[in-house]
């Protein structure tokens, strides 16, 4: 009698199942074009044709050791000569500047010495994120571009722009799959973000379009992996040590201002308001 193999449905919104179903032209060339184009016509620019090339986990460098480094999720260039990033970021600090660093990298490596300034490739980045970048800003897309102080609405340059999508804007718009029929930005967007899990709306989906059953067909494919899951466990393994760190250190951190308030005579109710430590807690120290 046969075992069944369980197979685990990650998500592919995590960084190296993100960079593994996206490593080439040649596997996911399909499911890449489509989806840049449908958030290219979503915030109105003009859609690519061909996809030179694609690389996953490229490595942009610093031209000393002391220089910040990083890696691409997804590097794409167009036959148009136009670059574009494509990042899942789970960090939202310095969400803009690691944008301009990357981009900036990017668009460099491929600038040849002694070329004129119109020559820069025109570069965008695109970061899916589970956040919202500005508090105050709940659209689907967050556009960033270089505009003018004094005239907002003049763009100072078309070489550089930047499109935060919001998966929790979207998820408040479309909460189930009958929403997303008929729209293929937010079909790509149901795919990442919960569509995978379920293997007959995955059905249904992969049968909307062909970068869609381009995209399924390379999840699937990883999904089955084994070293590709060891590394996702690797990797979700090593987000969970950083963020039980952090929580060590922050108690901590709580634990020193209670002791310095005690010892000023601080009220333990107002100690335990400011520290999130109990009353217990307080009066052990």
């Amino acid at each position: 009698m046969s075992i069944e193999k369980k197979v685990v449905r990650v998500s592919p919104l995590n960084a190296v199942v993100f960079a593994c179903i996206f490593q080439d032209v040649e596997k996911a060339g399909k499911a890449m074009m489509e989806f840049l184009n449908a958030v290219l016509e979503h915030v109105g620019e003009e859609p690519i044709v061909e996809i030179l090339d694609m690389k996953s986990e490229y490595a942009v460098f610093g031209e000393s050791a002391d220089q910040k480094y990083g890696r691409l999720d997804v590097r794409v260039k167009a036959e148009s000569g136009r670059l574009f990033d494509i990042e899942v970021q789970i960090d939202k600090d310095f969400m803009n500047e690691r944008g301009f660093f990357y981009g900036g990298r990017m668009g460099e490596d491929e600038f040849k010495p002694g070329e004129s300034y119109d020559k820069l490739p025109d570069v965008r980045v695109i970061n899916i994120v589970d956040f919202y970048v500005r508090d105050d800003h709940s659209n689907v897309v967050e556009p960033v571009v270089l505009s003018y102080v004094n005239n907002p609405g003049e763009v100072a340059t078309e070489k550089f722009k930047m499109y935060h999508i919001q998966l929790p804007a979207f998820r408040k718009e479309h909460k189930t799959l009958e929403s997303v029929k008929g729209d293929t930005f937010n079909s790509w967007l149901y795919m990442f973000d919960r569509g995978y899990q379920d293997p007959d709306e995955m059905e249904v989906l992969s049968g909307m379009t062909e970068g869609l059953r381009n995209f399924a067909a390379q999840y699937n494919y990883a999904i089955n992996d084994p070293d590709l899951i060891r590394r996702y466990r690797m990797f979700e393994d090593g987000k969970r040590d950083v963020a039980t760190k952090v929580s060590v250190a922050e108690r901590n951190a709580h634990i020193k201002d209670a002791r310095g308030f005690k010892e000023k005579g601080v009220d333990p109710a107002i100690i335990s308001s400011v520290t999130g430590l109990s009353m217990d807690e307080i009066a052990k120290l």
